[in-house]
């Protein structure tokens, strides 16, 4: 009998530990993930549960502009800043590449890779004493060469000599393809004067987007010093039986004269075609035979076919060899 009442106790203690146990043990909270920044995100220790840092914002960069001039293009302006054409063209949803207004501002983004970092040109352009003009102009041929052109200027009031041109090919994301260097077609560009410069491929680069045309080199000739060359007056009149598109002669007669004091040995004639908006269409480089005694004049002709484009008018310009 009491191991009866003994096994019955036992089983109401039982039942009653069951059903008033000590209560679970709470879950652990779970800490909120960081949000998505650039700065690094720090775990926090559950057992010290202390709160996440407080994060600084850190500085907006200072936006990079570039304001277009005459001459660019799209994939010169980004292979100069060492970004692609499509970003470029990303930051400027506005901007048709194919008509670029001068004086249009464009925005210049930052590399996702130094965000804050302001953007520098692949390379640092030396303060050359020349200038080039629209352009630079490419024009394939049916053997699949390219040639291209630019015309460098002479801004200042004293002679240059030894201008040098370099031209890139850029592909649709800023790279370069190609590179030629070439120099000018005179000798010396006189003060107020201009030259054109032709670089060749021998094969246009697939993915070609654009040309890029910057100064290498270019040197002041001191007034002290006797030039190598001397500048030529040129009268000149078109002859109006040549034609004036792609595939046209276009021929220019006159007379050169020395109007200097010294006889010049040789005679180098340049005659360059353009069209409305003055980009060189092509050119064509003559040296007369004989010398040319100071205060002389002679008779010349020289002809060029515009390699693209409809030629708007044309010069020539001349110098000889002291």
């Amino acid at each position: 009998m009491r191991q009866a009442i003994a096994l019955l106790a036992l089983s109401f203690l039982l039942a009653a530990c069951g059903e008033h146990g000590p209560a679970p043990s709470p879950e652990p909270s779970l800490l909120p993930l960081p949000s998505a920044t650039p700065s690094p995100a720090f775990a926090t220790p559950a057992a010290t549960a202390t709160p996440p840092p407080t994060l600084t914002p850190t500085a907006t960069p200072t936006p990079v502009t570039y304001v277009i001039r005459k001459g660019d293009t799209l994939g010169g302006i980004a292979y100069s800043y060492g970004i692609s054409v499509d970003t470029l063209q990303a930051a400027n949803p506005n901007v048709l590449p194919t008509f670029l207004t001068i004086g249009t501002v464009l925005t210049i983004p930052v590399t996702a890779a130094a965000p804050g970092a302001p953007v520098v040109p692949v390379a640092t352009p030396t303060p050359w004493p020349v200038t080039l003009a629209a352009g630079p102009a490419c024009y394939p041929l049916v053997t699949g060469a390219l040639y291209c052109f630019v015309e460098a200027h002479n801004p200042g009031s004293g002679e240059l000599r030894n201008v040098v041109v370099q031209l890139v090919l850029v592909g649709s994301k800023g790279e370069a393809l190609a590179s030629q260097t070439a120099v000018s077609a005179l000798d010396v560009i006189p003060p107020g004067g201009a030259s054109p410069v032709a670089v060749w491929f021998p094969q246009a680069p697939p993915g070609l987007t654009a040309p890029v045309a910057q100064v290498v080199s270019a040197e002041s000739i001191p007034a002290t010093e006797t030039p190598a060359a001397v500048s030529l007056s040129i009268t000149a009149t078109r002859d109006l039986t040549a034609g004036s598109g792609p595939g046209a002669p276009w021929t220019m007669t006159g007379q050169v004269r020395n109007s200097s004091t010294v006889a010049t040995t040789s005679v180098h004639l340049v005659l360059t075609l353009y069209d409305s908006h003055g980009t060189v269409l092509n050119f064509r480089e003559e040296n007369l035979p004989g010398s040319l005694a100071a205060g002389a004049s002679r008779d010349y002709s020289i002809s060029a076919v515009a390699l693209g484009g409809t030629v708007d008018h044309a010069a020539v310009v001349g110098e000889g060899s002291p």
